[in-house]
């Protein structure tokens, strides 16, 4: 058993409303790592995410998913959550009536106010200033009184996002298109804090992505490219500007052979 390994799918075969998407993915995922997980468009990539995630309509159909060595096929959403397995949605939902602090303060245990006897989220609260400060740090202090995800820009809902799954404390993240849709201002602030992250090797990274735009901020282990619900190579950062120079069809057609 190799002690580094955090996340593992071994032969994962998934299909959604019948329809067969992952045909026997074998993928490992070591602590505090980034990976970057690529393809053309139905390819499998975000089915892959939502799967260990454990959403309900993706149905394991064959295969396993090991977190910290054990299976987590029978772990609902909720539990695989609070073993450290975090999502960010290319679309995150829009949630109205619930207040973006109100809902981090709520999420992160850095958060919580140190008596039980504070008004919270109030003035005296012990979480209130880092919290902002975070939210400072983000671009997105225009946000935090406002309901979680509801009216934001493309760029707003992204940056909140990321926040949000950050505020879960995760020990391995999975982002889906996390720089679709952001200008370049939007770009830079998200690309600065997932670096921020992987310098510290506490959380391992997952991007989903067609760019290599926010991975230019990164310094990518590994990467895995699905083709048709099938791993079909395994490279590393210098593959990326070739794929994009010419494309998956020629690409994998010689490297693959």
């Amino acid at each position: 058993m190799n002690d580094d390994i955090l996340l593992e799918t071994r032969d994962l075969r998934v299909e959604v409303n019948g329809v067969p998407i992952l045909g026997g993915i074998d993928l490992t995922f070591k602590i505090g790592q980034v990976y970057a997980v690529l393809g053309p468009n139905a390819s499998g990539k975000s089915t892959l995410a939502k799967t260990i995630m454990g959403l309900p309509e993706y149905k394991v159909t064959g295969g396993d998913i090991l977190f910290n060595s054990k299976s987590i096929l029978g772990e609902s959403i909720t539990d695989r959550a609070r073993m450290g397995i975090a999502y960010a949605f290319q679309t995150p939902p829009r949630i109205s009536g619930v207040k973006l602090d109100d809902f981090i303060c709520r999420v992160c245990p850095d958060y919580q106010c140190s008596d039980d006897s504070e008004t919270f989220m109030g003035e005296t609260c012990a979480c209130k200033q880092i919290l902002y400060d975070d939210f400072e740090r983000l671009g997105i202090r225009n946000l935090a009184n406002r309901d979680l995800n509801d009216g934001f820009s493309g760029g707003e809902l992204k940056r909140s996002e990321l926040f949000q799954v950050l505020s879960m404390r995760p020990k391995v993240m999975f982002l889906d298109e996390p720089d679709s849709g952001l200008d370049y201002d939007s770009l830079k602030i998200v690309g600065k804090e997932l670096k921020a992250i992987r310098e510290k090797h506490e959380v391992t990274l997952v991007i989903i992505s067609h760019h290599r735009y926010v991975l230019e901020f990164l310094e990518v282990d590994k990467v895995y490219i699905l083709q048709h619900g099938k791993l079909v190579y395994i490279g590393d950062m210098s593959d990326i500007p070739v794929l994009e120079e010419k494309g998956y069809e020629r690409f994998l057609a010689e490297m693959t052979g």
